[in-house]
């Protein structure tokens, strides 16, 4: 399969990096699926656990690809890109083995400050996508359905702000423009319900209980805190002037977006109860109080991205 991918050429590099990791992680299944199949040895008797271990890889690279998929359908990556981009690696064919494949940095582009753009558009997609979770689990959560936890609550929000204090240090540092800034947080009201719809309203109960939980991971905060104390900004730095919309206004625009769904999804009085009371935030800009407690943890070093 070596047809181009269409409606790609205009988009900017941190969202042909998407289709390039949505290329390659296909590939890697298709590989995996038709060449990784395990041996059988007498030895193993009836035991199963390789083929266990086969199917578990597959299922992590099925999921990893589904949220890349879905990372990429949020932000607006046209959906003939993104089924060209799979199909090219269902094929076997890996990002740049055709000469179809556009770069997946644009020309003149300095190869570290394009990551750290990246980074910052990856944290925007989780600001963002925490923002219609968080809503959505408080909309739902009318009838007690999900336990109840004030500690995981407040961590989320202490979570959106590190993301959101990285997200903004970063693009000071490398000066984001203006139209990079528009590219990456631009959201219209129409661009949260589109976020909303390919999102929330198509995870159950339990995929949006677990998304909410993970979300709800302290790591989250150690990472972003410490990536952002790494770039060793000057004390005082104002990061409000070129930094992404914070916490409480995702939130706001979330509630906004899901507020004016189609009727028939917010029709019981609890939800719409739900809706006319915003989720209660608890978050700062600024480092939270414990920051020391979570640096002295060495449980919560590893990045995640979620």
């Amino acid at each position: 399969m070596t047809r181009p991918i269409l409606a790609s050429q205009d988009l900017p590099s941190w969202k042909l990096r998407l289709l390039e990791k949505i290329q390659n992680t296909a590939a890697d299944h298709a590989k995996a699926l038709r060449h990784a199949f395990p041996d059988y040895d007498p030895p193993d008797g009836a035991a199963n656990i390789k083929v266990q271990t086969w199917r578990t890889h597959l299922m992590v690279l099925r999921s990893d690809l589904r949220e890349i998929e879905l990372h990429a359908t949020g932000v607006g990556v046209p959906s003939a890109a993104i089924a060209a981009a799979r199909e090219a690696g269902e094929w076997g064919q890996r990002w740049g083995d055709s000469m179809h494949s556009p770069p997946a940095m644009r020309h003149g582009e300095e190869p570290v400050r394009a990551h750290m753009v990246g980074g910052i558009a990856q944290d925007v997609w989780q600001l963002e996508h925490m923002a219609v979770i968080r809503v959505e689990h408080q909309i739902r959560n009318h009838d007690h359905r999900f336990p109840y936890d004030a500690a995981a609550t407040s961590q989320f929000d202490r979570n959106m702000a590190a993301l959101w204090q990285r997200a903004a240090a970063v693009a000071q540092v490398v000066e984001l423009s203006r139209m990079e800034a528009q590219e990456i947080w631009g959201r219209d009201h129409h661009g949260w319900r589109h976020l909303s719809a390919v999102t929330v309203h198509t995870y159950d109960d339990a995929e949006l209980y677990e998304r909410w939980r993970t979300y709800t991971w302290r790591g989250l905060e150690h990472s972003a805190r410490r990536d952002t104390d790494n770039l060793a900004l000057s004390s005082g730095t104002d990061l409000s002037g070129l930094g992404p919309p914070r916490p409480a206004v995702l939130i706001d625009n979330a509630t906004d977006a899901l507020s004016t769904q189609s009727a028939g999804q917010r029709a019981d009085s609890g939800v719409e109860a739900a809706l006319a009371n915003p989720p209660e935030t608890t978050w700062t800009a600024e480092p939270s109080a414990d920051r020391d407690a979570i640096s002295r943890d060495p449980g919560h070093g590893a990045s995640h991205e979620l």
